[in-house]
């Protein structure tokens, strides 16, 4: 068994575990989601999930080699910041070769480019300080090896949506194969102008805030953000239970329309962790809030799980952190399976319209207490039919 022995998270609900948890299951109807003041490119606004942190509270890292200064490595020291004094106490006896870092990202930092390009076509010279590496995807895995002194395996995986869901599941394959010890997994991404204008152009950015699982969905909203998990053999009170991966390949941005390779995903995760669908408390669904992919998705955990599982996207809250997006979410329920969330509440699919009745008959969550949380699954689907399901769990 691996668990998941602590847990760094930062994003628009908050800039620590308590903020985050607090926020979550928050009765309140604050919106997490905003304008982002830095969308300059052309007449549009987008409506991002910003993490609520001012350029100069951010961590200093100007002791690092520049490649390696962006504001991604920034949110993801933050988020190591919380996990520290943890990672310190259990790798006191572990040699560095044998500890890992494995990172999931999609931009990087593609930030710093951005702003370096308007520099260029401003100035006709790129900043003297500028280093092209910086976008590296490799830079995030190695920025933290570096923070936590790793010399194991150490890289980055960038499979858009599903990155950082499966940096868990990658974690997991080097503990069971006795190539390390401890690994710190997870990712992080920034809010650039790349993905925004990208799934722009795919007409796949809401106007204003997304609307998971609503009949007038129309699309996605973009987040930032990081979450790091510190995974061992040492146990503690929440384990990663079951993975499922697939890859249907059906379309190079739309998903399959029968949820095939969703619920194939969430199958095997179930298979992996020896449970019935009935054993999962909570889905926390990819609900993008695009008129495809709750179609697929709904339609794929009706299928497997019935009319009676608990679930909801939390993607009004978060936005879409891309790849951030599925360590992001697992940390959400590494939250709600904790002693912090003793009332076992499980987070309103927000959005501002009633439930489409076309999707499948799930039991779409109200914020409200349920019974039980022993056992929660999260969805990461990405482009290309990359899916990914992880399910958690407690142990005691």
């Amino acid at each position: 068994m691996s668990y998941l022995n602590d847990l760094g998270i930062v994003c628009s609900l908050g800039r620590d575990k308590t903020q985050v948890l607090e926020s979550l299951i928050a009765t309140s109807h604050r919106e997490y989601l905003s304008a982002w003041q830095q969308s300059v490119d052309g007449e549009k606004t987008f409506y991002c999930g910003q993490v609520d942190v001012a350029a100069d509270e951010l961590p200093d890292i100007s002791d690092m080699p520049r490649e390696l200064q962006s504001k991604n490595n920034q949110l993801a020291m933050l988020a190591y910041g919380q996990i520290e004094r943890t990672y310190n106490e259990l790798a006191q006896d572990v040699a560095p070769h044998r500890i890992g870092v494995i990172i999931g990202t999609s931009t990087s930092g593609i930030k710093e480019s951005e702003l370096a390009k308007v520099e260029f076509t401003t100035g006709s010279n790129w900043p003297k300080n500028h280093q092209y590496a910086v976008q590296e995807m490799c830079s995030p895995a190695t920025f933290v090896a570096q923070l936590c002194g790793a010399t194991g395996p150490v890289y980055s995986i960038s499979t858009a949506c599903s990155s950082s869901a499966k940096a868990l599941a990658s974690a997991r394959a080097l503990l069971d194969s006795d190539m390390a010890d401890i690994v710190i997994c997870g990712g992080v991404d920034t809010l650039s102008h790349l993905p925004n204008n990208g799934f722009d152009s795919l007409e796949s950015i809401a106007d204003h805030l997304c609307n998971p699982l609503s009949a007038e969905r129309d699309g996605i909203n973009i987040g930032e953000g990081a979450a790091l998990f510190i995974m061992s053999k040492q146990e503690s009170d929440t384990a990663l239970c079951g993975i499922g991966e697939t890859s249907d390949a059906y379309h190079i941005s739309a998903p399959h329309p029968d949820g095939d390779g969703a619920y194939s995903a969430m199958d095997l995760a179930l298979s992996d962790a020896q449970l019935n669908a009935s054993d999962i408390d909570y889905i926390n669904l990819h609900g993008t809030g695009t008129p495809k992919n709750d179609e697929m998705e709904c339609r794929a955990v009706t299928k497997l799980f019935g009319e009676n599982t608990v679930c909801s996207s939390t993607k009004r809250f978060t936005g879409h952190t891309l790849g951030a997006a599925g360590a992001i979410e697992a940390g959400l329920l590494w939250l709600l399976l904790s002693e912090g969330n003793s009332s076992h509440i499980t987070p309103v699919n927000k959005s501002d319209f009633g439930i489409d009745p076309r999707l499948g008959r799930i039991t779409v969550s109200q914020g409200k207490t349920q019974t039980k949380l022993t056992h929660c699954l999260s969805n990461s689907f990405a482009f290309g039919g990359n899916n990914i399901s992880v399910i958690l769990g407690k142990t005691q």
